[in-house]
């Protein structure tokens, strides 16, 4: 409950939907930011992406679907990368992205009944992600 009693459903979605938008505006502006491109549930939302197109400005907001990668598979694309990178010893998360105090592998490989043989770490780690649709 507010101090001045309480607050409707639906004023509690517009608020925080109006932070979300305005937390990426303020991220986007903060690294100069020319284009934001938007991804996953977020995108069917009418309200948010109208309110991201206001807070963002001038700065142009796009969908990933419209560059080839659909939101509705963000999570499983991320997983597999995450996947492939603990995998093959490489690092998921680096300080500059997530604030972390090093680089680190991510999650672990349990092996079922048979010895598990991963691959050799790769070097240098990829640095991009290309997906083709076939």
């Amino acid at each position: 409950m507010a101090a001045t009693g309480p607050v409707a459903d639906h004023d509690v979605v517009a608020t925080v939907t109006e932070l979300t938008a305005r937390t990426v505006a303020d991220a986007a502006r903060s690294v100069h930011a020319t284009e934001v491109i938007a991804s996953g549930g977020g995108i069917r939302n009418p309200s948010l992406m109208a309110a991201l197109r206001r807070t963002l400005g001038t700065v142009a907001l796009r969908v990933s679907d419209d560059l080839g990668f659909p939101a509705a598979a963000k999570e499983a694309y991320a997983f597999a990368v995450l996947g492939f990178l603990t995998a093959h010893g490489l690092a998921g998360t680096v300080p500059s992205c997530t604030g972390a105090r090093h680089p680190g592998v991510l999650g672990s490989i349990t092996p079922g009944r048979r010895p598990l043989v991963l691959p050799p770490p790769d070097r240098p780690a990829p640095s991009r992600l290309e997906i083709f649709r076939r």
